[in-house]
């Protein structure tokens, strides 16, 4: 069954479990599903009341896309447990190979979550007064989902013995972190933190 299915519930009790998975990425895919789902949630209650026609489109837009953005975030849920268990299961030959696919999986949790944050730099601004909390609290939960994500990447890349790689994901991992505080910043601009 995938996360986008089960109950929270369950969900909970599975992550408090003595099992492996769900671990961290899993969770923190979550939380950037939950943190997109506030932003979309923002939308809905802007679009079509009085005195936001003019920002409609892009608001439409934005839903749209972190509708898309909730679903590749869970779907990225159930990878990041598959590739802890396979993780678990690797044998000396191909570990690394594992490892690295470990490593993918947070990196793109990362790169989601960070396009959440472009589409919430909007969702603070045109947002309804009423629902731009919501907006703002979605973007805090996506700003630490990002963070977690990059801290496991940088967690993995420790076990990985090829230096281009590791140099790729460094640099990846920085750029996503510059890009999120340029974006966090505007977002808290927006909601005037």
């Amino acid at each position: 069954m995938s996360y986008d299915s089960k109950t929270l519930s369950t969900f909970l009790s599975e992550v408090g479990s003595e099992a492996v998975t769900p671990a961290g990425g899993t969770c923190v895919a979550v939380v950037g599903a939950i943190g997109a789902s506030l932003c979309e949630m923002t939308c809905v209650h802007t679009i079509g009341k009085d005195g936001y026609g003019d920002v409609e489109p892009e608001l439409v837009s934005a839903a749209d896309e972190l509708a898309s953005l909730r679903s590749q975030l869970l779907r990225l849920a159930d990878s990041d447990a598959r590739v802890v268990e396979d993780l678990l299961e690797a044998t000396d030959e191909d570990r690394q190979g594992r490892m690295k696919r470990a490593t993918g999986v947070p990196l793109t949790i990362a790169e989601a979550s960070l396009a959440v944050l472009e589409s919430a730099v909007v969702v603070t601004e045109k947002g309804s007064e009423n629902a731009r909390p919501d907006a703002g609290s979605g973007a805090f939960l996506v700003k630490a989902a990002l963070q977690a994500a990059v801290f496991t990447v940088r967690t993995n890349i420790a076990y990985i013995d090829d230096p281009a790689f590791v140099e790729t994901m460094e640099q990846r991992t920085a750029e996503i972190e510059a890009a999120a505080a340029e974006l966090f910043e505007q977002i808290e601009s927006n909601l005037a933190l």
